[in-house]
């Protein structure tokens, strides 16, 4: 292989269209030169280190990324070369068979490869040949959010990252206004307007998963500025899904992340009382879209002031245009309108779960936290959900 890399630079370089031909005379001693440029067929590839780059400042603009470009050449008679990098810094590059390029910003960047082939054939002949060689893979750097942690939420305390940094569990431990859902999210700038495929993972895991009490109600929304990019409401308990989607002429934008409650505190109350003492109060929450009603007893600690165990009495209130009314049991836990007190037992924890049908209560089930025959704790709540995310990718699409 021959490279006159700085003899050739400092040859007149012919350039006309392609397959033209030019004679003329050169005021070197009346040399004639035919200066021909025409498409050749060298054999040359280029190779990157890597094809696909990962980074994770939400600034494009402050991107530093060195590509390190080798130019391979399987003729044996190339005599010049030049680098064309896009985008790139520098620019372009000459007579080097390998250089590194820095890019700042994120995208998909093309490079070419410039190569002529100079022959003398007859004394006083100089044919110029020229090939462009492109890269078969152009350099894709993405980015790829490796730090949940930093993103801004609403409340800390719900937002737990895990110990690899690169995933997110969204908790829901206590009862949300349905109108509020829990809201984190990020900013992103300098992406110039460009067109971007966004990709995420993401699953909604129960606490303990009951496939009857799955609603239909949203769960879960994610969002690019005020455009929604989708939203969940049917789960598969526990498992990992990915989403994709695209947004056109984005620059600056924030990621957000809804997580809505699947309890709300219901207009539903309840009162228990016992002969001899007060009244006490027992908050309810609605289970969203599912006709349900559930409440916590803490009856554990609950006594008479004779000391001894009693039983308390519930009833299911709700005022309506002015009008109180109390539902009650008519027995084998049916509910009617003005029916009897269910019987609960002081000396343990409870959860009681109402059945609504149009709205009207119509059964109830208790459940007691030391009855072995319920395996759940009463004191975790297994209507709630888990949102989990990680891997988020956005891609600068050409």
């Amino acid at each position: 292989m021959r490279i006159h890399l700085n003899f050739y630079s400092k040859t007149v370089l012919l350039v006309v269209a392609l397959g033209a031909f030019q004679f003329c005379t050169s005021d070197l001693e009346g040399s004639n030169y035919i200066r021909a440029e025409r498409q050749g067929d060298f054999k040359a590839r280029i190779v990157v280190d890597s094809t696909k780059l990962y980074r994770s400042s939400r600034n494009s603009g402050q991107l530093n990324v060195d590509v390190k470009y080798k130019a391979v050449l399987l003729d044996t008679d190339i005599d010049s070369l030049e680098w064309i990098f896009p985008n790139g810094n520098p620019e372009s590059e000459k007579e080097a068979l390998s250089t590194t390029v820095n890019y700042s910003s994120y995208g998909v960047f093309n490079s070419k490869l410039v190569l002529t082939k100079v022959d003398t054939v007859n004394l006083n002949y100089i044919y110029s040949y020229k090939d462009t060689i492109e890269i078969a893979r152009p350099v894709e750097i993405i980015y790829k959010e490796s730090n949940w942690g930093s993103f801004s939420a609403t409340d800390e305390s719900i937002w737990a990252v895990l110990p690899n940094d690169e995933t997110v569990l969204i908790r829901e431990n206590q009862v949300f206004d349905e109108s509020t859902p829990f809201v984190a999210s990020a900013a992103f700038t300098g992406f110039e307007g460009n067109k971007l495929k966004f990709s995420v993972e993401y699953k909604l895991t129960h606490k303990n998963y009951l496939a009857s009490n799955v609603s239909p109600n949203t769960k879960l929304e994610v969002l690019i500025d005020e455009l929604k990019a989708f939203g969940v409401s049917r789960v598969t308990d526990d498992q990992y899904f990915t989403q994709e989607f695209y947004v056109n002429t984005l620059s600056d934008f924030d990621f957000i992340i809804k997580k809505y409650p699947s309890l709300s505190t219901s207009a539903w109350q309840m009162t228990l009382s016992v002969s001899g003492t007060d009244a006490i109060d027992v908050e309810l929450y609605d289970l969203v879209n599912q006709d349900k009603v559930i409440g916590y007893l803490s009856l554990d600690e609950l006594t008479t002031t004779s000391g001894t165990t009693e039983v308390y009495e519930a009833l299911l209130k709700t005022t309506s245009n002015g009008n109180e009314f109390s539902f009650g049991s008519s027995g084998n836990q049916l509910m009617i309108l003005d029916g009897n007190p269910v019987q609960i037992e002081s000396g343990s924890k409870y959860k009681i779960v109402f059945t609504l049908e149009d709205g009207l209560p119509k059964s109830y089930q208790l459940y007691r936290e030391d009855s072995t025959t319920i395996p759940v704790s009463l004191e975790v709540n297994e209507y709630y959900l888990d949102a989990s995310f990680k891997n988020l990718y956005i891609e600068v699409v050409p």
